[in-house]
C-alpha cells in the first residue's frame, strides 16, 4: 500500500450502457450475438465499488486555497451503508475508526479519514503517533446515529475529551503499570477499544438523564410563552376596543401635530417647555404605535379564527388535553419526577442494569410525557395558539427552545461483541445492530471461467429468445405455448389404461 494519500484512486465501476440493436440488420446474426454477449458481460459486473473506502483522496475532497476539483464520481464509504439518502446533517453520525495493529481510536465527524485527524492522538512514547494516515491499518470500529445534530455534537466533544483522560491521565502510581517497560506501557494506554465502549456507555447514559431537565425547562419556557401571548392578546383587544379619544388614533395624529405647531412658536421655546412638549409628544407616538398594532393584529386574529384550519387546531388541542382534566397536574407531576430521580439513585447505588429498571422508569417517563403534552395543550388551547397568535411575542420568545436529548440513538458495530465491554450500563432504549462492511460484496456471486461463460451464454440465448418474441407479437404471429396439464399422460402412458388400486380396502 502506499504511504502517499496523493498516489490513491477511487475506481468506480462504469456506468451500465443501455441496449441499443436497432441499427443492427436482421441478417447479421453475428454482430447481434457479438453486441448481446457485451452486454450480458455488462450486466455481470457489480454496479457498486466492492471495496470500502476509509481514507480520503486530496483530489475528491476539495482543499481551501486551490482550485476547485472534485471527480466525477464519490467513492464507496461508510456512510453508504448507514445513510444511503446523505439525509443525516452534519454532527448527526459520529464515525470511529480503530488502528488495527495499535487499537488506537480515531472519532469523525466525516466518512472519510483525513491527515488532520492524527491531532487527535497525543505523543507519549516513540512510535505512538503515525505519521500519516494508512488506509491498510484503519478499519471502521462502529457507527453512532443520533436523532438530532446538536446531540451528536454534545457527544462528540464528551467522547474526545474522555479518551484524552484515559491517554494522558493514567494512574501513575498503579503498581501493574510501573513494573511494565515504558515499551509495554505505551503499548497498553493506546489501546483505547475497550474504553471507548464504557466511554460511550456513559455518555449516553449521561444524555438520558440530562434529557429529563432539559424537557423539564422546555415545558416552562412553552409555558411562559402561551401565558405571556394569553396576556398581551387581552391586552391588545381591550386596546383595539377602546372607544375612548385616547385610542383613537386621528385624534393622536392629530395631537401629534398640534405640538409639532407648538414647538415653532415663540413662548415655548424654554427649556421646561421644550422637555414638556417632546414628552407629551413621544407619549402619543407610542400610544398610536400600540394602538395600530392592536388594530391590526386583531384583524389578522378575525381572518384566521374564521378558518376551518384554525377550528382543528383547537379541537386537536381539546383532545390532548383530556388527560388533564379533573387533575392536578402540577402536583402529580412533582410526584412523578420525585419516584423517577429516586429510582434512578437506587439503580446507581444497587448497581443494577438499566435494562433491569427500563420498565418501571419507562412507564413513569411516558405518564410525565403525557401529562407534560396535556398540561400544554391546554395552556394551548386557552391561549388560542397558532402562527398568527404567537407573533405577537417578544423575540427572546418566539426562538425556538433547544430541542430535548432522546435515546433514538442507534449504534452499528463492525463487530458486535465490543459492545459486551460495557455490558449492563448501556441505556435500555439504545438500539445495537452490526455494520454489515461487506454487503456490496453479498450481492455478488463469484464464478469461475467455466461457470461465466455457461451463465453469459444462458444470458445470450434469454435475450435471443425475448427479441424474437418482441418481433412475433409486432408482426401479430406470436401464440402463448400451451402448457400441457399435469394430469395428462404422455409417451407410452397414455396408452395403459388406469387401474384403480386392487389393494384398497372394499366398502359395502
Amino acid at each position: 500500500m502506499p504511504r502517499n494519500l496523493a498516489r490513491l484512486r477511487f475506481r468506480a465501476p462504469k456506468p451500465l450502457r443501455p441496449l441499443n440493436i436497432a441499427r443492427i440488420q436482421p441478417e447479421d446474426h453475428t454482430t447481434l450475438h457479438q453486441r448481446l454477449r457485451a452486454h450480458a458481460a455488462d450486466l455481470s459486473k457489480p454496479q457498486t465499488p466492492l471495496s470500502l473506502h476509509v481514507v480520503v483522496n486530496p483530489k475528491w475532497k476539495q482543499q481551501p486555497g486551490k482550485k476547485p476539483f472534485r471527480m466525477s464520481y464519490k467513492p464507496h464509504t461508510v456512510r453508504d451503508l448507514v445513510d444511503p439518502e446523505a439525509a443525516a446533517k452534519h454532527g448527526q453520525i459520529i464515525y470511529v475508526f480503530a488502528n488495527i495493529k495499535t487499537n488506537q481510536v480515531i472519532y469523525s465527524l466525516n466518512e472519510l479519514l483525513d491527515q488532520y485527524h492524527l491531532d487527535q492522538l497525543p505523543f507519549i512514547g516513540k512510535h505512538s503517533k503515525p505519521a500519516t494516515i494508512r488506509p491498510d491499518e484503519w478499519k471502521p470500529h462502529c457507527v453512532i446515529t443520533f436523532p438530532v445534530a446538536e446531540q451528536g455534537l454534545q457527544a462528540f466533544r464528551k467522547l474526545r475529551e474522555f479518551r484524552h483522560l484515559h491517554e494522558t491521565s493514567w494512574d501513575k502510581t498503579n503498581p501493574e503499570w510501573i513494573r511494565l517497560t515504558p515499551h509495554q506501557r505505551m503499548r497498553k494506554i493506546m489501546d483505547q477499544v475497550a474504553n471507548t465502549s464504557a466511554d460511550l456507555a456513559e455518555v449516553l447514559s449521561s444524555q438520558q438523564q440530562q434529557s429529563v431537565e432539559m424537557r423539564k425547562k422546555a415545558v416552562e419556557h412553552e409555558k411562559k410563552s402561551l401565558r405571556l401571548m394569553k396576556t398581551m392578546w387581552a391586552e391588545a383587544e381591550a386596546l383595539a376596543k377602546d372607544d375612548r379619544d385616547a385610542s383613537n388614533p386621528k385624534w393622536l395624529e392629530q395631537q401629534i401635530r398640534n405640538i409639532d405647531w407648538q414647538f415653532g412658536t415663540k413662548r415655548n421655546r424654554d427649556e421646561a417647555d421644550t422637555k414638556r412638549l417632546q414628552a407629551a409628544k413621544e407619549g402619543h407616538e407610542v400610544r398610536l404605535r400600540r394602538v395600530l398594532r392592536a388594530r391590526k393584529y386583531m384583524a389578522k386574529l378575525k381572518e384566521v379564527e374564521d378558518t376551518a384550519e384554525f377550528r382543528k387546531m383547537q379541537e386537536e388541542y381539546a383532545s390532548k388535553a383530556a388527560p388533564a382534566t379533573g387533575v392536578d397536574v402540577e402536583a402529580k407531576l412533582k410526584t412523578l419526577r420525585r419516584e423517577l430521580a429516586l429510582e434512578r439513585d437506587l439503580t446507581k447505588v444497587l448497581h443494577r442494569s438499566q435494562e433491569d429498571a427500563a420498565e418501571t422508569m419507562g412507564a413513569k417517563e411516558a405518564e410525565i410525557t403525557q401529562l407534560e403534552d396535556a398540561l400544554i395543550a391546554t395552556l394551548q388551547a386557552d391561549a388560542r395558539d397558532h402562527p398568527i397568535t404567537r407573533s405577537i411575542l417578544p423575540t427572546s420568545f418566539k426562538k425556538q427552545h433547544p430541542q430535548p436529548f432522546t435515546m433514538d440513538v442507534e449504534i452499528k458495530w463492525a463487530d458486535l461483541r465490543d459492545a459486551e465491554c460495557a455490558l449492563g450500563k448501556w441505556p435500555a432504549p439504545v438500539v445495537h445492530d452490526t455494520l454489515v462492511l461487506r454487503s456490496s460484496r453479498q450481492d455478488v456471486e463469484f464464478l469461475n471461467p467455466e461457470q461465466y461463460k455457461v451463465t453469459v451464454t444462458d444470458d445470450v440465448q434469454a435475450m435471443l429468445k425475448s427479441l424474437e418474441k418482441q418481433a412475433l407479437e409486432a408482426q401479430g404471429l406470436y401464440e402463448e405455448p400451451v402448457a400441457a396439464s399435469e394430469t395428462d399422460k404422455t409417451g407410452v402412458w397414455k396408452y395403459v389404461p388406469e387401474v384403480k388400486n386392487p389393494f384398497k380396502r372394499a366398502e359395502a
